[in-house]
């Protein structure tokens, strides 16, 4: 190679290197990434903690009071104060029978009893003015005796009237019917211009308390001495959930317990005692009633991700030393916020996937990506110009 052909040679190899820096300075493409050597997924540890030792029975939603609202006597419905599904005030008018004729017979009575009185006060005078003509004989012992009769006789009638006059009363406040209670009224039967108070139309609705209310439920006769030395303590708490609706909770207590067991189901009927200022509750409706029992220490728990079915077992993917995974059976108690309980299965310390368990199969290997190094922060470079090239001088 002589002199000349040496010279171009140096100059193209100075010129790749420098084209080659300025793509590399111009952001070109990186290489693209190894492919992980497993499956991605996240895990957690097996743990144990204290837990509440909550119980959770079906119950059923009991007002405390329900009444009928009956017609005690006959009469046209006149009014209906409080419509019908309405929220009640304690002695608020429900409903108002036509008083009238009521009003008349207390008004009679009233008069039977103005005459009674009358003729038992001139009775007992004219019995009065006898009684000394008895020491001289001017009037025999018989004379003197229907006089005393007549007397009482009168004053019979007197406590007659007056009864009479009572009985009219009562069935004129019978007319207006009021609630005995703050509730809610229920569906009527019968309403204003009809005959009520025969012996087919008596019942004209309902009326039930729910605020506060009542939960009932029945757990085992043999854990009454769980609940019995809990309750000698202090108040024993329990939580009322609307079936279907975990999101609608009360807080209560126990305020009630049978004093037998049922022979039949073996069970013993409980009542907690629960607000329910929304009106939420209404007799009838099934709860949940979740008991408070105190605390439970030492519990092995998961999470709740970490577990799932297969056909009627539940299982978990434990990961082994060598980062591969394999399948484990378990015993599930209960569900603890977000944990599970298990009784049986794992080991505490155990690692078991959380997240990514859908793309695992037995001995598969894992990337753990909670264990993974987070990337360093990067900068992009900056964007300039490339210098232009130039033709080097020839000599």
């Amino acid at each position: 190679m002589n002199p000349l052909q040496f010279k171009r040679s140096v100059i193209a190899t100075i010129f790749i290197a420098a084209t080659s820096a300025a793509l590399l300075s111009c952001g070109g493409p990186p290489a693209p990434p190894a492919r992980p050597n497993g499956v991605p997924v996240t895990t957690a540890l097996v743990v144990t903690q204290t837990v509440p030792l909550d119980q959770m029975y079906p119950g059923l939603a009991v007002s405390p009071r329900m009444i009928k609202i009956d017609a005690r006597v006959e009469g046209f419905l006149l009014k209906q104060g409080v419509a019908d599904g309405a929220v009640t005030k304690k002695d608020q008018v429900i409903y108002r029978i036509d008083p009238r004729p009521f009003e008349a017979t207390l008004a009679s009575e009233q008069g039977t009893l103005v005459q009674a009185v009358a003729q038992r006060d001139y009775s007992r005078k004219e019995m009065e003015r006898n009684a000394p003509l008895l020491k001289t004989d001017a009037i025999s012992q018989q004379d003197f005796d229907k006089l005393v009769a007549s007397y009482e006789t009168d004053q019979g009638k007197v406590l007659t009237a007056e009864a009479n006059v009572l009985t009219a009363k009562i069935n004129l406040s019978y007319c207006t019917m009021v609630s005995p209670f703050a509730g809610i009224l229920g569906a009527s039967q019968f309403f204003e211009g009809a005959v009520v108070g025969t012996s087919n139309t008596t019942n004209l609705n309902s009326l039930v308390q729910i605020d506060p209310m009542w939960a009932e439920f029945s757990p085992s006769a043999t854990e009454w001495p769980k609940f019995s030395a809990l309750m000698a303590k202090g108040p024993l708490t329990a939580t009322v959930t609307f079936d279907g609706n975990d999101t609608i909770q009360a807080p209560g207590k126990i305020i009630f317990s049978d004093n037998q067991a049922s022979t039949s189901t073996g069970t013993l009927m409980m009542r907690v005692e629960f607000a329910n200022p929304n009106l939420i509750f209404r007799p009838g409706v099934y709860v949940k009633v979740n008991v408070s029992l105190g605390e439970q220490p030492n519990v092995m728990v998961v999470p709740q991700d970490a577990v799932f079915a297969r056909e009627t077992n539940l299982y978990i993917w434990r990961v082994k030393a060598d980062d591969t995974v394999e399948t484990v059976q378990v015993k599930v108690i209960k569900k603890i916020e977000g944990l599970i309980e298990l009784s049986s299965g794992p080991k505490v310390g155990d690692r078991v996937v959380v997240d990514g368990i859908q793309r695992l199969k037995p001995g598969a290997k894992i990337i753990d990506m909670n264990q993974l190094p987070k990337p360093a922060a990067t900068t992009a470079p900056a964007t300039s110009a490339a210098p232009a090239a130039t033709e080097p001088a020839k000599k």
